[in-house]
């Protein structure tokens, strides 16, 4: 029996990491400046990749039932791509309550294909109120062919003001209703400057109806604007609606710049779809280094591919 087995089988793990420390009880201690978690966020978030040395940090403070050590310590994990370390070190705490823990556990169980456990950390976390797990549910149910449920999720996750929502919603309704309308309306009803993300949702809807002057417009707006991946959505409306790759190349520059999420992958996906392949391989490697599993399938198949090089 492994490790990983026995943690499934014990449901109940002491709950000194739990957060919430107070002077009552003395086994929750809050993190000091000096702790070892206080060391490993350090690390973490220095500007050289110190990740490797957070771990082997933050491994001791939850050996030492620092309150926080444990969240940090599966976001190093994943970072990595260290999916199966993260089920091992969550999956107790989330069974013993811990909601806070839940959605980085689903995705990890997610990313390992188990599904069925992956959902059920899903709704731990939504039943918790996370709105982001909210969003990453709705998208799972999505790939899982479960339309209806992902559109009522979707919207519970908009209502509750997740910034990608909205888009999200609207491409379920786009592409899996007979009638365009529904998705019309919901793209101009949650379009809003204020909300630059949201803008996105409309320009999806524009391109796909073939107004591509109002789609571009929206969405150069939404990146003017810091939507979330702004730079890669216009960029990729640059790619596959204009075919202008030199245009596609500077959003996707304006992207590495603001470090919008899924850059690199989404950059070297670019130059190995436009037969770059040798500089489409750093991007891809930077991707996979923090953990991206799409971008390492995608270098597994350059290097496979003779064609490519």
């Amino acid at each position: 029996m492994t490790v990983l087995d026995k943690n499934l089988i014990d449901d109940t793990v002491p709950d000194h990491d739990a957060p919430g420390a107070t002077a009552d009880d003395p086994t929750r201690r809050l993190p000091v400046d000096d702790s070892l978690t206080a060391h490993g966020q350090a690390l973490l978030d220095h500007d050289e990749d110190r990740h490797d040395e957070a771990i082997g940090v933050l491994r001791r403070a939850v050996a030492a039932r620092e309150p926080a050590a444990v969240a940090l310590l599966a976001r190093a994990y994943l970072d990595r791509g260290y999916r199966f370390e993260v089920v091992e070190l969550l999956t107790p705490r989330v069974r013993a309550g811990r909601a806070d823990l839940a959605l980085m556990l689903a995705d990890a169980l997610a990313s390992t294909g188990d599904v069925d456990r992956a959902e059920d950390a899903y709704r731990a976390a939504v039943n918790g109120g996370d709105v982001e797990a909210m969003n990453t549910f709705g998208v799972f149910l999505r790939h899982r062919g479960r339309f209806g449920e992902a559109a009522l999720m979707l919207r519970r996750a908009a209502e509750a003001g997740h910034a990608l929502a909205p888009v999200n919603l609207v491409e379920v309704q786009w592409e899996h209703l007979d009638d365009p309308r529904p998705a019309i309306r919901t793209a101009e009803y949650w379009a809003d400057e204020s909300r630059p993300s949201t803008l996105l949702g409309l320009a999806f809807v524009r391109a796909a109806s073939r107004r591509f002057d109002d789609a571009e417009e929206l969405y150069r707006r939404a990146a003017e604007l810091g939507a979330e991946r702004g730079h890669i959505e216009y960029a990729l409306f640059q790619q596959e609606v204009r075919q202008d790759l030199a245009a596609a190349e500077r959003e996707l520059e304006a992207a590495e710049r603001e470090q919008e999420p899924g850059w690199a992958l989404a950059f070297g996906q670019f130059l190995a779809d436009v037969g770059r392949p040798d500089e489409a391989r750093a991007y891809l490697r930077h991707a996979a280094h923090w953990g991206s599993l799409e971008a390492a399938a995608v270098l597994e198949e350059l290097d496979g591919d003779p064609g490519d090089d």
